[in-house]
């Protein structure tokens, strides 16, 4: 029973391995819509197709590696490169994934670096020497890139001409479907436009009627509305006359009693002052 759970579970992680290295992400970040191969596969495929090979080396904590990448995300060059990828058997490789050979870093270990391969994989003599002396391999913008690739191609001898011209077929093609899509959006928004008309007539003529009901009311109505307004305002006169009564009386009140305080303490003051002095004239006496 131990030996068939152990030998499931084995067969289990070899089938999750296999899994995961069918679905192995190529592209390290690099556009996924070119077709990535693994390097060990490359020559021979290169072969096959008598492409030449486009080689790039790069590591996941370099920064121009970093920039590279941002700059074929954000690049309006980065679709023409995509398309002159199908002349090349594409391939990238990151970390340890890159060759030992001193062949494939010419002039340094520096990164990223672009090397153009023949089918035997050896470099080619294509580099970016014009724009970088020191580093030849380093290519920092996909402009550069495509010229780069394109030179490649001659180099290579590649029977398949035509690139240029693909890359501008497949740009008047893009250009087109932007034609249609944006006369395909006026249309949309003109119908938009059209209902939202509607609508706003419709809910025009019922505010229209609305205001009618309530700008021409029947005359009894008026009548009956001023007789209770005339009402109302005779109501809150009176209520304001009570008010002032009772605020006048409130005050008499007070001043009444103020008044009396008065006395009151006055009285008090002359009996205490005369007994005072009758006290004083006894002792007197």
């Amino acid at each position: 029973m131990k030996f068939l759970l152990l030998s499931l579970l084995s067969i289990a992680v070899l089938a999750k391995k296999k899994g995961d290295e069918e679905i192995k992400d190529l592209s390290h970040g690099y556009p996924s819509a070119i077709e990535w191969v693994e390097f060990d596969k490359a020559i021979g495929i290169a072969k096959d197709l008598n492409k030449p090979i486009f080689f790039l080396i790069h590591k996941t904590w370099c920064g121009a590696c970093k920039n590279l990448k941002r700059e074929l995300k954000s690049s309006p060059k980065t679709d023409e490169l995509i398309i002159l990828s199908r002349k090349f058997v594409m391939v990238n490789v990151e970390d340890d994934e890159e060759p030992e050979d001193p062949k494939y870093a010419p002039d340094g270990g520096y990164i990223p670096r672009i090397l153009f391969l023949d089918t035997d994989g050896n470099p080619l003599k294509t580099n970016n020497e014009q724009k970088y002396k020191n580093n030849k391999y380093f290519y920092p913008l996909p402009a550069q890139i495509i010229d780069g690739m394109e030179r490649a191609l001659l180099e290579f001898g590649s029977d398949e001409e035509p690139v240029k011209g693909e890359v501008k077929k497949e740009e008047a093609k893009k250009e087109e479907a932007k034609k249609e899509e944006k006369v395909d959006k006026k249309k949309d928004e003109k119908k938009d436009e059209k209902k939202e008309e509607k609508k706003d007539k419709k809910v025009d003529k019922k505010e229209k009627k609305e205001k009618k009901v309530i700008l021409e009311p029947k005359k009894e109505q008026l009548k009956f509305w001023n007789i209770k307004i005339k009402f109302f305002q005779e109501d809150k006169k009176k209520d304001e006359k009570k008010k002032d009564k009772k605020k006048e009386d409130k005050k008499d009140k007070k001043d009444k009693k103020d008044k009396k305080d008065k006395k009151d303490k006055k009285d008090k003051k002359e009996k205490k002052d005369d007994k005072k002095s009758k006290k004083n004239k006894k002792e007197e006496l």
